[in-house]
């Protein structure tokens, strides 16, 4: 899937500090601890942010606060990205989690 390689190398281009690691249900990206996890889905990837929810303007279909909802992964914002828009605007929060984190 060229979208879950675009973000991976987006991912990787934050910092010589980031590792990856596979897992069965997702890959998870960390510096000490996880920033994000992207699971896979038929038409889109999930992305889950160590970002405080309550500190986003949240948008319908596109960003959740999961802090109430069970999820494989680390991350309380999840974002659906089905589409280089998507992606786009996901850019400065997957930023902000890695700086954050």
């Amino acid at each position: 899937m060229k979208r879950k390689q675009g973000i991976r190398a987006f991912l990787h281009a934050l910092g010589d500090d980031v590792q990856e690691k596979r897992l069965s249900l997702y890959i998870a990206f960390k510096r000490l601890k996880n920033f994000v996890c992207i699971e896979t889905r038929k038409d889109k990837l999930m992305l889950y942010l160590k970002v405080d929810p309550s500190t986003v303007a949240l948008e319908n279909g596109f960003s959740r606060d999961v802090r109430n909802i069970g999820h494989w992964g680390t991350g309380d914002l999840e974002l659906s990205i089905r589409s280089r828009e998507d992606f786009e605007k996901a850019k400065p929060l997957l930023i902000r989690s890695y700086g954050d984190n």
